[in-house]
């Protein structure tokens, strides 16, 4: 049986809101009978084995997604509102290369 690797979970910086949490279930699902289907489908082909109870649980450790903050931001992105402060994006990648250093 082919092995899903563990995904790291990244805690969130707000909290989900129930529309969130019901998108995220809402998507497992669909993937999930998605690959049933698929797999009824296709039992005369040789397929690998998939493990469906591991296969959730590695999509349950993804983090959620804020998709009302990354719609925002697109549309910010697409009518040229959104700036980015150079200084300040600076800063940040040396904290970054800095934490990384220090292991």
């Amino acid at each position: 049986m082919k092995r899903i690797a563990p995904v790291k979970k990244e805690t969130p910086t707000s909290k989900t809101s129930g529309d969130e949490q019901r998108f995220n279930q809402e998507t497992v699902r669909s993937v999930v009978t998605s690959l049933l289907r698929d797999r009824q489908k296709d039992k005369q082909q040789a397929l690998p084995a998939v493990d469906l109870d591991e296969l959730r649980a590695a999509l349950d450790e993804l983090p959620t997604i804020n998709a009302t903050k990354v719609v925002s931001l697109h549309r910010r992105i697409v009518n040229g509102d959104y700036k980015v402060d150079s200084d300040r994006l600076a800063k940040k990648l040396m904290e970054l290369e800095a934490s990384l250093d220090s292991y």
